[in-house]
């Protein structure tokens, strides 16, 4: 329990025994956590102290632990004064088994916590101080949040306006607050149009989607650009509402306005790189999507130009960093200049790196500016000592020009092939431009990771559905990353995972291996040669997990830190990425560096292996450290995302995330798992009440079969309301009673919320009563669509099931779509809406923007 000292050393107690040798004995074990404590040897003393202690330092003493027999004043007595001067006041008795006509008076008091004497486990004694201690530090910080949403609110309030307007738009009222905001008189503004606020160069697609969402009585939000008396710009974020008279007639509208410039100016900041003041990564990964998918969408051609500064980190060896950030500054100056004029924007995505759009231009004109801005960067005759191909600083171009109207590609390929293109520059003597369209190579461009250029998550699922015999999987996991990540950004966490990559391809060199990127923070080996299983084990054991320099990352001059693997292994040929990740995560939790997957644990193994998953969850969840993930649900049709689903995921103390093979049958079995959902459930409402996404929650019969489960859900849908939400009712053979679901699902329409049948088709779909539930969708078994390329029985059963939900009018999702071939397999078949890493992993609510 030491690494709880954190939660106590600032805490101060008030310890009240009349027992010398007990009091020393106690006091041994409470300064090992403790380091305020004072000592009193009666009530009448304590109560001395801790009136003497509130006087002195206008504070309470966060606990007082107290013995009830004692002489002068009995330790209830004393608890009942302190009650008096501060009722909030935490209180710990140690009670004797003979004390008992003292505790009516305890409990009446409000005694938060009660010992019995003798203390005869220390741990037990010590662990309900600290469970005391953290709800103080945890009500301090609540304290202070509220303290300080106060504040925020306040602020609100004192800069948001307000109009009134008639039905054609013309203003009727206006607030004060506002007139003096934005400089204009009340004679200037009634009677006029919204649009003497407007700036010139407002979006008239706003407008127009403004003026078409009041006219249809419902309530606009949105941000326009506007300017003052005075010609100054702002931004404002406003919400429109129709307004009506006692007889429920619409007379006009109401608009809500919150000053959001300063947001705005913080919003292009964040998206602005410091050092050469153009757009920074994070707003590249956005642009790209959202430009190249309009381009496509107006059938354009879309050019993409990836820079890189050649022999950058010489240059910054012979010459320094501040002379490195000049020309970085200088380079992005000399690209900028072709804005508007033939650049659409221009970003630094990495260290030396740098991307250009091109919008609507021929191949020929993509080319010639790329070569012209690798002529023009060495005209600026910036000395070069150490240039191999030049005595100035030279840059390499990676272009490409696609109209994705005819190529079928999205933006990472797209982004590939720039890349792909920039590597044979560099590789065929630099200081050039390649500009090579092999829409051929796309294939093997989507099957690697945009970072590491391995074969990535696709690849693997791919090479593991054509094994013909029995191989080695080996997970490996970067511990730490996601701390990593909170303290120094995305940016470490690239590099430590090209770091990892460069590390493991020197040691990964036989035919039989083959290595992949999975994510951000796993890597897979996969060894298809028996022989060499013993070897790979080896290299795992005595080079992989062992430490060395290699795992030191430097963050900068002063701050590194170790980044080290994790293992799960496995063997066979059926189902071993399920059984790595299963013992990968068991290792996580152990916090051992490696686990080997057994097929034959003994009773006793599976026993203890439970017990401990048991242990893991009963921690996770008593601490709030059950979190939602969502995976995006997308539309066959334009490949927009529907709707994502929420999955639980279970955070460690370390602050691993661990997926729920490895603790949802433990929960399952525990009388806890009612608690395990509502956590789940009040983390994923608190998300969706952010409105900006649709999501799944799943839910299981167990959970509809409890009538406290089903009166807290219709008590959330009460607060949050419904539109948006869906329910996944998992299927399975412990549904017994489906006149209780068809009720269930009766209520939730009550809502508006929408129904889904989860894992339909995997074995025990009862098809008789599945069509008489009013549901919207049928989510088709992951195993089978798995199954769907390699197994002629299973096409069939996905055609039957697909059958069966058109007749019904029931929309079809299909989960577990990893890859290429099955994306165009199930919409071959007709499947409606689609899951699966090929579309998005599961991640946190901040990365798909749902917070």
């Amino acid at each position: 329990m030491s690494k709880d000292i954190k939660f106590t050393k600032n805490i101060k107690l008030l310890y009240v025994e009349d027992n010398d040798e007990l009091r020393e004995a106690v006091l041994e074990i409470l300064k090992y956590y403790f380091n305020n404590i004072t000592t009193a040897e009666n009530g009448k003393e304590g109560l001395e102290f801790y009136e003497n202690h509130h006087s002195s330092k206008k504070t309470y003493f966060d606990i007082v632990i107290s013995d009830i027999k004692m002489p002068h004043m009995d330790g209830v007595e004393m608890c009942k004064k302190i009650k008096d001067i501060n009722s909030n006041q935490i209180i710990v008795l140690l009670t004797a088994h003979d004390s008992n006509e003292y505790l009516m008076d305890a409990i009446n008091i409000g005694v938060d916590k009660f010992i019995i004497k003798p203390i005869v486990d220390a741990n037990e004694f010590i662990s309900s101080l600290i469970k005391l201690s953290k709800k103080i530090l945890y009500e301090l910080e609540f304290k202070k949040k509220e303290f300080l949403l106060k504040q925020k609110n306040k602020i609100i309030d004192e800069n948001i306006f307000m109009t009134v307007s008639d039905l054609s738009g013309k203003i009727v009222e206006i607030s004060q607050a506002y007139l003096n905001f934005t400089g204009y008189t009340r004679d200037e503004v009634i009677g006029q149009n919204h649009s003497i606020f407007r700036d010139e160069g407002a979006n008239p697609e706003i407008i127009k989607n403004l003026w078409e969402t009041i006219l249809a009585d419902k309530e606009w939000f949105g941000e326009l650009k506007n300017n003052k008396y005075s010609g100054e710009e702002y931004w404002i974020s406003s919400t429109i509402s129709p307004l009506y008279n006692i007889k429920n007639k619409k007379i006009g509208y109401t608009a809500i306005v919150e000053d959001i410039t300063n947001t705005k100016r913080l919003e292009a900041l964040s998206i602005t790189d410091s050092l050469t003041n153009i757009h920074n990564r994070r707003y590249f990964d956005y642009s790209l999507k959202r430009e190249f998918k309009s381009a496509t969408w107006r059938k354009e051609n879309f050019g993409l130009l990836i820079i890189d500064v050649d022999f950058f980190k010489e240059y910054n060896d012979i010459y320094g960093h501040v002379k490195g950030d000049k020309i970085l500054k200088t380079i992005a100056s000399e690209i900028k200049k072709y804005v508007n004029n033939s650049i659409e924007d221009v970003f630094r995505i990495g260290g030396e790196e740098f991307a250009v759009f091109i919008s609507n231009k021929s191949e020929r004109t993509v080319q010639r500016i790329a070569l012209e801005l690798v002529t023009n960067i060495e005209l600026l005759e910036i000395k070069h000592e150490k240039s191999a191909v030049s005595d100035f600083v030279t840059i390499s171009i990676g272009a490409v020009n696609i109209d994705g109207s005819k190529n079928p590609v999205s933006n990472e390929d797209l982004y590939n092939l720039a890349d792909n293109n920039l590597y044979k520059a560099k590789q065929s003597g630099r200081n050039r431009v390649v500009f090579d369209i092999d829409i051929s190579s796309m294939e093997t461009l989507k099957n690697l990771d945009v970072i590491t250029k391995l074969p990535n998550r696709q690849s693997l699922i791919q090479d593991l559905s054509i094994l013909q015999e029995e191989a080695m999987l080996i997970l490996l996991h970067i511990n730490q990353i996601n701390s990593i990540k909170d303290l120094y950004g995305i940016e470490a966490v690239e590099d430590i995972v090209s770091q990892k990559a460069k590390q493991l391809s020197q040691i990964i060199i036989d035919n039989g291996a083959t290595l992949y990127s999975l994510n951000m923070q796993e890597f897979a080996i996969l060894v298809t040669s028996r022989p060499m299983f013993e070897k790979y084990m080896a290299l795992l054991k005595y080079s992989i997990l062992t430490n060395s320099d290699e795992n030191v990352y430097y963050a900068d001059d002063d701050n590194y830190f170790i980044s080290e693997f994790t293992a799960g292994v496995s063997y066979g040929m059926l189902n071993i990425f399920n059984q790595a990740d299963i013992v990968l995560q068991e290792a996580i939790i152990s916090k051992k560096n490696m686990l080997i997957y057994k097929n034959n644990q003994t009773t006793l193994e599976l026993q203890k292996a439970t017990l401990n998953r048991l242990r893991v969850y009963k921690k996770a969840l008593h601490s709030g450290n059950i979190i939602p993930y969502f995976q995006p649900i997308i539309d066959a049709k334009d490949n927009s995302v529907m709707k994502y689903e929420a999955l639980a995921r279970l955070m460690t103390d370390t602050g691993e995330i661990v997926t729920p093979y490895y603790f949802l049958d433990s929960a399952k079995q525990d009388n806890t798992f009612e608690f395990f959902t509502r956590q789940m459930m009040q983390k994923v409402f608190n998300i969706y009440a952010k409105r900006k996404a649709d999501i799944s929650i799943n839910i299981t019969y167990e959970n509809i079969n409890s009538p406290s489960m089903q009166d807290y859900i219709k008590n959330r849908l009460d607060k949050y309301g419904g539109d948006g939400i869906t329910f996944e009712i998992v299927e399975s053979e412990d549904i017994e009673n489906y006149a209780l679901i068809e009720d269930f699902i009766l209520m939730l329409k009550k809502y508006n919320c929408k129904v889904s049948i989860d894992d339909f088709g995997s074995g025990y779909s009862n098809f008789t009563n599945i069509i008489k539930l009013n549901i919207d969708y049928i989510k088709l078994d992951g195993s089978l669509i798995e199954k769907l390329n390699i197994d002629k029985n299973v096409e069939h059963m996905i055609k039957a099931l697909l059958d069966f939900a058109k007749n019904a009018n029931i929309k079809t999702i299909a989960e577990f779509v990893s890859t290429k071939e099955l994306d165009d397999k199930v919409r071959e078949l007709g499947v409606d809406y689609i899951q699966g890493y090929l579309y998005g992993e599961p991640n946190t609510a901040e990365s798909y923007g749902l917070i």
